[in-house]
């Protein structure tokens, strides 16, 4: 009896390969097999990648169109699924190297908005079909536009990584498409009027210095609760800012900030300082001893849920002002810094902006009378004005 091996290799029909083709055969039940090297697996044992067409013309176009998928080379196909490769991209790539509100956010855009609608998928089969379904779902789910750029960003990082690392073979399919637009709400400010009933509001309240630090000295939220009495001059009448609170899934914690940028010494008026003097009191008479000037009355860390709740919404309520976040406090202190003629320079630095660009990029709409006194006093440094007077020697026409 003839061994199915035997028969196999007399029935076969072996031809010569083309350049480029790699090993093709036909097989015993007429069709042909394309077979390739693919390394070795974890166990060491041989991999092969194989191709199937009923005809060998049909075999090489797809040889061919496999080729141009890949980029040029046919690699073996992998079992691992989006989520496997997510799942391990943010635990070893990302998780150490961010901060815990950035893996946060691109924790939230996979987990809650990308991973159950395409976790599933194979990661060798994804492509850019694949990217437009998860737009359209979001779509669908009125999905806010800045979640579905979270998400586009994520996933662009995650799919960069894998080529890389040669889990996916072929161009980033997130790169294909563009990501759907998303236009910022804009951020509600205070007039000088409203300033001025929200500052009488929160007089004499627990968290008066925390509010005006943030509508005259412009610090973000994260940065006033991690602001501590070391870093308070009451006789410079300075605040260093030097770390900041974070919250992620309802954990706080005191930590270095996000950008060298944000390190910085600010210079306060008298009103805050007054402010700052009276929550050191005020902590003193508490007795617990923390070194952060704002905390709650046994010493522990505030949530920003609790101060919005029971402290920042009361102020607004009898202030008469509506729509303002907490940290519309700082945008408005910008706001009315830039429309008052302060240097954009100056800004921020206060703001902790890295560069001018920052600031004039999110506040430049501000700027158009200043441009017309810009225009005037330049006119007077030449010493012209609206009526130049005509010279004799002027021709006319």
């Amino acid at each position: 009896m003839i061994s199915w091996s035997k028969l196999v290799r007399r029935t076969m029909t072996t031809k010569r390969r083309a350049k480029g083709e790699g090993s093709i055969v036909q097989r015993p039940d007429g069709t042909w097999q394309f077979s390739i090297s693919a390394g070795v697996d974890e166990h060491g044992g041989r991999r092969r990648r194989y191709l199937y067409a009923n005809t060998r013309s049909a075999l090489v176009r797809k040889i061919q169109d496999e080729k141009a998928r890949t980029g040029g080379a046919i690699k073996s196909r992998s079992a691992l699924t989006v989520r496997d490769w997510m799942e391990a991209w943010l635990a070893s790539d990302v998780k150490p190297n961010v901060s815990k509100n950035t893996y946060s956010a691109r924790d939230i855009a996979w987990r809650l908005h990308a991973g159950p609608l395409v976790g599933h998928k194979r990661l060798d089969r994804f492509d850019a079909d694949d990217v437009a379904h998860v737009y359209a779902e979001l779509r669908k789910l009125k999905t806010g536009g800045r979640s579905v750029q979270l998400v586009a960003e994520t996933m662009r990082a995650a799919f960069d990584a894998a080529i890389l690392r040669d889990k996916y073979h072929g161009s980033n399919p997130w790169r294909k498409l563009p990501t759907p637009r998303h236009a910022p709400k804009e951020t509600r400010s205070l007039d000088a009027a409203e300033a001025k009933r929200f500052i009488e509001a929160a007089r004499g309240s627990r968290f008066e210095a925390l509010w005006l630090l943030g509508l005259t000295a412009g610090l973000r939220i994260g940065e006033a609760l991690g602001l501590s009495w070391k870093d308070v001059d009451f006789e410079a009448g300075q605040v260093s800012i030097r770390q900041q609170s974070t919250e992620v899934g309802g954990r706080i914690s005191i930590g270095p900030l996000k950008t060298k940028s944000s390190r910085r010494v600010i210079d306060i008026g008298a009103r805050t300082l007054s402010a700052l003097r009276r929550r050191k009191r005020a902590a003193d008479k508490d007795g617990h001893g923390s070194a952060l000037v704002f905390t709650t009355p046994d010493g522990d860390f505030l949530s920003r849920t609790y101060l919005r709740r029971f402290h920042f919404h009361p102020i607004c309520k009898v202030a008469g002002v509506t729509g303002l976040t907490i940290h519309g406090l700082r945008h408005s202190m910008t706001s009315n810094a830039i429309a008052s003629g302060i240097s954009p320079v100056v800004v921020a630095a206060r703001l902790g902006h890295s560069s001018t660009r920052m600031t004039l990029d999110r506040y430049a709409h501000l700027l158009p009378g200043q441009q017309r006194e810009a225009a005037k006093t330049i006119d007077a440094a030449f010493g012209l004005n609206n009526r130049t007077k005509r010279s004799k020697n002027t021709p006319t026409s």
